[in-house]
């Protein structure tokens, strides 16, 4: 008599329509690659100052044995 009571959908399309689908649109994820590509960056102008400063302290010093020669 009461057989058909059970007519609800599967289960997994329930949770596949009510899931957000985080794999390609989440968040994080966009944060995170804008966070790496700011960390690089960031590198890239770290790495720039020290050679600028080496470079400077190299002319410097090549001043100075010039001086002294």
């Amino acid at each position: 008599m009461n057989e058909q009571r059970d007519t609800h959908s599967d289960p997994a399309d329930d949770d596949a329509e009510t899931r957000p689908e985080r794999k390609d649109t989440a968040p994080g994820d966009a944060g995170d690659e804008a966070n790496d590509l700011r960390f690089s960056e960031e590198e890239q102008l770290i790495h720039e100052q020290i050679r600028r400063h080496r470079e400077e302290r190299e002319r410097r010093e090549r001043m100075e044995r010039e001086k002294k020669a």
